[in-house]
């Protein structure tokens, strides 16, 4: 198991804290909140709006 360092528990939390958010930033920012082609988006909906019709 790796330790943190001594230096690591010197600083603030906030510090600690820094690389986390600088990843998730990272990550979310290279992930699209929609599919790119067209096609893919029209299957999506499509499901989305199969799964909420009701049969009467």
């Amino acid at each position: 198991m790796d330790y943190p360092t001594p230096s690591y528990f010197r600083q603030s939390v906030g510090q600690q804290l820094l690389a986390h958010y600088a990843r998730r930033d990272a990550v979310r920012h290279s992930t699209p909140l929609l599919p790119i082609q067209w096609s893919a988006l029209r299957t999506l909906f499509r499901r989305s709006c199969a799964g909420t019709q009701k049969t009467v």
